[in-house]
């Protein structure tokens, strides 16, 4: 009787193992693909949301109020639009609604057009 030691791998368990790690480095490839991708996004809206708050901020300084629409852009990526519109008047406590205030700002991005849209309203305090 020959006794066979067997030393190493056999080509079989060698695939086997070569195709586990090929499977592997593409679902983590997909992962960290998709995670970029979502960062860039998230770049995107949060660049959206800080110029919407500028913006905003200028209303009753730079830009007035009053029944209109507006727009701009802040560099070549974002550009912006605002709505004024006047409210019938609600008012409670000496604090009265005077204008509905629609502003967005739209960019492009790899999977097209993307906005994000702010509704706020202007008061009035003392004049009814």
């Amino acid at each position: 009787m020959v006794k066979h030691n067997q030393l190493g791998f056999t080509l079989l368990e060698t695939l086997v193992a070569l195709s586990i790690l090929a499977i592997s480095l593409g679902v983590i490839y997909q992962i960290f693909g998709t995670s970029l991708r979502n960062m860039q996004y998230a770049k995107e809206y949060s660049h959206a949301q800080m110029f919407s708050e500028s913006k905003l901020s200028e209303l009753g300084k730079g830009i007035p109020v009053k029944e209109g629409s507006f727009e701009g852009d802040f560099n070549q990526k974002y550009t912006w639009k605002m709505n004024i519109k006047p409210l019938s008047s609600i008012s409670e406590n000496d604090v009265v609604l005077k204008f509905r205030v629609n502003f967005m700002v739209l960019w492009n991005s790899n999977r097209g057009q993307r906005s994000i849209e702010i509704t706020t309203y202007r008061l009035s305090v003392g004049d009814a």
